[in-house]
């Protein structure tokens, strides 16, 4: 029974790839644009070929990043969390190329990510599997682009994998650790945390070992920055150069970010006040009505509200439809195996539609988030 359950996990991770990959290619083969110069930081789009569509935007930052380490004085690169393009630089060690080395690390990852996902559903489930309904989210094809979202989904997953059993006190640690130094939303976890010690019940081995790797993750982040720039928030102060509008104040004015909502999205994909993140923040905001009830635990429940509200909240919304599939894939742990089969079938295709829109774009050097 294991077995097929874990060759499950695998089929939906060759076939999610297959498509998110293809999708990549084709935009990068059949719809790209020499516009963005300024995307080009480590690789122009004749150097990097048909790669470019795995290293757009944020790719090339984790590339620089892994080649040279971080910029003195600090620059917008700084703004990246380190644990990425340090994975990528032992790729290199190991002997791949930059390109190649990235790939190899976000393949990998994308595989924990079901991997880890098949351990928190039930083993059977009316109509199609929750794999489905995660694979099929309209940007997970992140997944598969030198973006830091599989290595922290990863982690993710796992620290919940291991939260459900004190002997996984280890488990829970290490992936607690590399939390914060894969992603800004890593830095949350405090929140989710805190509101788990009020409400744990039985056996806490596992809350202390995930406590305890998350003030050390943290400590690392903090550290690393110290010792680099001789200041631990230099990569807070680098992420202001950001377009995105992102500031704490924003969390506490509801009007502000009710006029954001309602106001008429310049264009479907943009930077800013952009259709597609609207949409995704809706499309969240409803996922949590109609599942947060059915959450399993505090820390699940903490984690999902912080996914959801604190991206959406804090600025324009921008790149929020990526920041969204962190926020998915509590939704799929928690109400996934509970939804009705026709119900999954409209997400799983209308995602995958979604999806290889929005790669085919992505890989063809246009913006989407």
């Amino acid at each position: 029974m294991a077995y097929g359950i874990t060759a499950r996990a695998l089929t939906v991770f060759v076939a999610a790839k297959a498509i998110a990959v293809a999708a990549l290619l084709a935009g990068r083969w059949l719809n790209f644009t020499p516009l963005h110069p300024w995307n080009y930081l480590v690789f122009t789009d004749a150097e990097a070929g048909s790669l470019l569509a795995f290293i757009n935007w944020d790719g090339q930052h984790y590339l620089r990043l892994a080649l040279g380490g971080y910029p003195v004085p600090a620059d917008p690169s700084s703004a990246f969390f380190p644990l990425l393009p340090g994975l990528i630089a032992l790729g290199m060690f190991l002997g791949l190329g930059p390109i190649a080395a990235g790939l190899v690390v976000v393949t990998l990852a994308s595989a924990g990510v079901l991997l880890f996902l098949k351990e928190l559903l039930p083993r059977e489930e009316t109509g199609p599997s929750s794999l489905w309904l995660f694979a099929g989210f309209p940007t997970a094809f992140y997944l598969s682009a030198v973006y830091s979202e599989a290595v922290f989904l990863a982690a993710l997953l796992g620290l919940l994998w291991g939260l459900r059993d004190p002997r996984r006190a280890g488990y829970a640690a290490l992936c607690a650790v590399l939390l914060p130094l894969a992603r800004a939303q890593g830095l949350w976890l405090a929140l989710p945390l805190a509101v788990a010690w009020m409400f744990w019940r039985g056996e806490r081995r596992a809350l202390v070992g995930a406590s305890a790797g998350y003030a050390l993750g943290l400590g690392l982040y903090l550290a690393f920055f110290a010792w680099h720039y001789g200041d631990p928030f230099a990569g807070f102060v680098a992420q202001k150069v950001f377009v995105f509008g992102n500031a704490i104040p924003n969390l506490f004015d509801l009007q502000r970010f009710a006029d954001f909502l309602l106001k008429p999205p310049s264009r479907f994909l943009d930077t800013k006040n952009s259709g597609l993140d609207k949409a995704m923040i809706a499309l969240s905001l409803g996922a949590l009505a109609l599942g947060i009830r059915r959450s399993p635990d505090a820390f699940l429940a903490a984690t999902w509200l912080c996914f959801t509200l604190l991206p959406a909240m804090i600025g324009e919304g921008g790149s929020y439809a990526r920041h969204a599939l962190a926020a998915w894939a509590c939704f799929v742990v928690a109400a996934g195996p509970a939804l009705k089969p026709a119900l999954k079938w409209a997400l799983v295709l209308g995602g995958f539609a979604l999806q290889i829109y929005l790669a085919w774009n992505f890989g063809g050097n246009r913006w989407v988030g």
